[in-house]
């Protein structure tokens, strides 16, 4: 055989492998929903109208408000790894990556709660280490 045809052979062949994996995996995915819960780190209470934005792992966002317990709850996303992003107004933005790895393919939807702590921004000058 010569060089050029066996390199678009397995090229061809790593393609079908990839178009197979790929297929496999999209089967097997159980839909996650995220309630995120956001408070304030000071105080401890809720902090509503935070902007919650849900970024997979294609880069398609979903962007949601907390209401006034601080929550939000995101439709189910067939995605295992997603970025949260909270901002508001008076706080410092704050960011988590959450990732499953092994899902339990017995469920019918992966049920997932994250808390997130705001900083307030006015707090940026305290130290908090003296009492």
């Amino acid at each position: 055989m010569n060089k050029p045809f066996l390199f678009i052979l397995i090229a061809f062949a790593l393609f079908l492998l990839t178009s197979c994996l790929q297929d496999d995996d999209s089967e097997s995915r159980i839909p996650v929903r995220y309630t995120v819960i956001v408070t304030d780190k000071i105080t401890g209470k809720a902090v509503e109208k935070a902007k919650v934005e849900l970024t997979n792992e294609v880069q398609s966002a979903q962007s949601l408000s907390t209401n006034s317990s601080g929550t939000v709850i995101f439709p189910s996303e067939e995605s295992y790894v997603n970025q949260i992003v909270v901002t508001k107004d008076g706080y410092f933005p704050k960011d988590t990556v959450d990732v499953i790895s092994n899902p339990d393919t017995a469920l019918s939807v992966i049920l997932r709660s994250i808390s997130i702590f705001l900083v307030p921004t006015d707090t940026a000058s305290v130290d908090s280490t003296k009492k």
